[in-house]
């Protein structure tokens, strides 16, 4: 955040906290609403297959399409972030959501499954830029002081928008048919745009200088270290997140015979604690380790693989919704904290091609992880051999934090 000097410190400081905390809320708000269109299908997977007449592996590539053009496409739109500016690239990739929404109604409401996967693609590419285009916002206006705990508070949206649509989805789909949930979303984008945009008229951001090609930025970003680790915790945290939230309804009401509603709600709870765990995370960073990001995400790797093995073993409705509560707390205690891990460990003006990188490499995992499960469960007929590769994920994820350098 900017500074002021003389007589109005105090109150120009506190003025640039109160417009860094509105540009927070509003950015928090417009990736809530962009987050929760990628879990939509997740919920309601069992009527997708059965009005597609396709396989649940197939089926779960509706799920997966959207982390995957997010994976694909991110690290290259960060560069054109980088260039034109995070609040133009924000407006535009709103917009192609939105678009993105009503076409994924529209197929499917009318059975057009190729046409779904297609728009949801579209979409995955505008939600990556939305997701950090915002998050470079929310970097530059919060002082190194707080900038964790700035950082950990926005990637709650996320799991506030996983969450919500988990739970508004099978509502949606008693009542109307599941694809209507889209309309919400395309309604709901344009408006927290709209929030979003108000609240930029009151932030400071810090100068930046723009790089001459694409590629001197790739190769500034690449000579860091903590960048190249950053990127691969990344993959390991959001192919352990995608996997529990993509599978977990489905095999609540195949395993715990429950109904659709009933597991979608269950299942919940896993990215619903992330809203605690995320800011508590950039906030335990910030002001108990002393602006040291690794010993958190250490706790969410060692942590995580027990309870995502006793998730596979337990058949007590009540222990798998307290385990689900453990697992999405420790899981997501690292998003926050690498998205701050790596964007102090380069330069401002590579920040969008740094962040971009990461969530390319972060939804990389979240694209594999469900497609990479459900060939496991439809090979082996049980799902213990995808709660085995999870479990594998989490063991990755241990050992390169161990090694990893400090930002």
């Amino acid at each position: 955040m900017a500074t002021r000097t003389g007589s109005s410190v105090s109150t120009a400081s506190f003025t640039d906290q109160r417009s860094a905390i509105g540009c927070l809320i509003g950015a928090w708000l417009l990736s809530v609403v962009t987050q929760g269109y990628i879990i939509v299908p997740a919920s309601v997977l069992p009527i997708i297959t059965s009005e597609f007449s396709v396989s649940s592996s197939t089926a779960v590539w509706i799920v997966s399409a959207t982390p995957g053009a997010w994976a694909v496409t991110n690290f290259l739109l960060g560069a054109g972030i980088d260039r034109y500016g995070d609040v133009t690239a924000t407006v535009a990739a709103t917009f192609t959501v939105a678009g993105a929404s009503i076409l994924s109604w529209w197929a499917g409401a009318n059975g057009l499954f190729w046409l779904l996967l297609v728009a949801r693609v579209i979409a995955g590419a505008g939600i990556g830029v939305i997701w950090t285009a915002s998050a470079n916002v929310v970097g530059q206006v919060f002082t190194h002081d707080t900038r964790g705990t700035a950082l950990g508070l926005f990637t709650t949206s996320a799991p506030a928008g996983f969450a919500l649509a988990q739970i508004v989805t099978p509502i949606v789909a008693r009542s109307h048919a599941w694809a209507a949930t889209f309309l919400i979303v395309a309604l709901c984008a344009v408006a927290a745009l709209a929030v979003f945009g108000v609240s930029l008229r009151f932030v400071q951001r810090q100068p930046r200088e723009t790089s001459e090609t694409a590629i001197q930025n790739f190769s500034q970003v690449l000579q860091s270290r903590p960048v190249r680790f950053g990127c691969v915790l990344a993959f390991a945290a959001y192919s352990l997140y995608l996997f529990m939230n993509s599978w977990m309804p489905t095999y609540l009401s195949q395993n715990f015979s429950i109904s659709l509603g009933l597991s979608g709600l269950l299942a919940s709870l896993f990215p619903a604690v992330g809203v605690v765990s995320r800011a508590g995370g950039g906030y335990l960073s910030d002001r108990v380790l002393g602006r040291r990001r690794l010993p958190v995400i250490k706790v969410s790797f060692l942590v995580a693989l027990p309870v995502v093995l006793l998730i596979a073993r337990t058949s007590s409705v009540r222990l798998i919704a307290l385990l689900l509560v453990v697992s999405g707390f420790v899981i997501q205690l690292t998003f926050g904290v690498v998205y701050t891990y790596v964007q102090e460990s380069v330069d401002l003006d590579v920040s969008g091609t740094a962040l971009s990188l990461l969530g390319t490499a972060g939804v990389s995992g979240a694209f594999s992880a469900p497609l990479v499960a459900g060939v496991l469960i439809d090979t082996t007929e049980t799902y213990t051999s995808a709660f085995a590769y999870a479990a594998g994920i989490a063991v990755v994820g241990l050992v390169l934090a161990w090694f990893a350098p400090e930002s």
